[in-house]
């Protein structure tokens, strides 16, 4: 068993670790190392705070939404190649407390993802989740160093609870990571989290004009492969062993929680600011799915898109997706698959973009 990766953590976020008691997966060192390395996050941010004045994103963002593993990271790299666009980059999200104090990285260097070896680098396109997670937001995130307090977590499945948390628990702290992420990137900001989809009511009423994209997916293969990356996950940063049936309820709790947030998000924005695409066409392709979506939601000159998009098809040209056997569900993973399957068939009857 290898040692879990560190990453870096606000004391918010700590101490909701830290409440899970001694861990059994890591000794004293790197307990040591995490509260060495929350100590100088906070200064960090505390620095970039007073160095960089707080502003308004100057206009609302475009959001990718979908359960976890429906494709929104491609979709998300094909957008933010887009001339006009700014998205939070892999070193602003992984170290939210840096980005104002250093210059960006080069670049160069590329790890792989452990869920689906994808590769990624310090300024590749990233999930704006993970600068959430170490801000010290309740996201769900949490459960990769405490897989054991997944059910402590469900209630953040839930878009009323977005709803009543007060603007310093997360609206505050989120606001600040975006206007750090545009200050020298005056473009539309593309926000990719699949966790966004849980937070729909707050979001809407936050950011009034923003656009939506959900991605829909067949819900049993985004099952297994949301198996497969929280168990990824679990392996890279849990400082605790896990179960694999806790794992399933949570899955459970989150997919019918998003087959609600779909219904929600199609009845409340309307056609020129929703897209619904589904994982398929988008895999297969992507330059016909995503001039579609430009059509809808006229997110640019196509054909300057057309060339940055491009691009990114031909790097990506290699990666294909699991393909998975089948596999006997519970009878309330079924119930959780059949609500999201229901929601995405209506959802694309309305809003699939043509």
């Amino acid at each position: 068993m290898s040692r879990p990766v560190i990453f870096s953590l606000s004391k918010k976020t700590l101490a909701w670790v830290r409440k899970g008691g001694r861990p059994t997966r890591v000794g004293r060192l790197v307990c040591f190392l995490y509260r060495w390395q929350a100590y100088w996050y906070e200064r960090r941010l505390n620095l970039q705070r007073r160095l960089i004045p707080f502003k308004r994103v100057p206009c609302d963002p475009i959001f990718i939404l979908g359960i976890w593993r429906s494709g929104t990271t491609f979709l998300h790299d094909l957008l933010s190649s887009c001339p006009g666009m700014a998205y939070p980059a892999t070193w602003q999200c992984m170290d939210s407390s840096s980005i104002g104090l250093r210059l960006p990285p080069d670049g160069r260097t590329h790890v792989k993802r452990p869920m689906d070896g994808l590769s990624i680098g310090a300024l590749s396109p990233q999930e704006d989740e993970f600068a959430l997670l170490s801000l010290g937001i309740p996201s769900v995130y949490r459960g990769f160093f405490d897989p054991r307090r997944l059910p402590e977590l469900v209630r953040w499945l839930n878009p009323a609870e977005w709803e009543r948390a007060s603007p310093c628990e997360w609206i505050d702290p989120f606001s600040n990571f975006l206007s750090s992420v545009s200050y020298n990137n005056p473009g539309r900001l593309i926000l990719k989290s699949p966790s966004h989809s849980f937070r729909i009511r707050a979001l809407l009423k936050e950011f009034p004009n923003s656009s939506f994209i959900w991605v829909t997916r067949n819900p049993r293969d985004a099952f297994l492969s949301n198996r497969k990356m929280w168990l990824a996950m679990f392996e890279r940063y849990s400082l605790w062993d896990w179960d694999l049936s806790i794992l399933d309820q949570f899955l459970v709790a989150a997919f019918t929680s998003a087959a609600q947030c779909l219904q929600e998000i199609v009845s409340a924005v309307p056609n020129d600011r929703l897209a619904i695409i589904d994982f398929y066409p988008l895999t297969n392709s992507p330059l016909a799915t995503l001039e579609s979506v430009n059509r809808s939601l006229r997110l640019g000159d196509w054909q300057e898109m057309t060339i940055r998009i491009s691009g990114i098809v031909s790097e990506r040209d290699r990666y294909r997706p699991d393909e998975y056997a089948q596999e006997l569900f519970t009878p309330a993973v079924m119930n959780a698959l059949q609500s999201l399957e229901n929601a995405q068939k209506n959802a694309l009857e309305l809003y699939r973009v043509h």
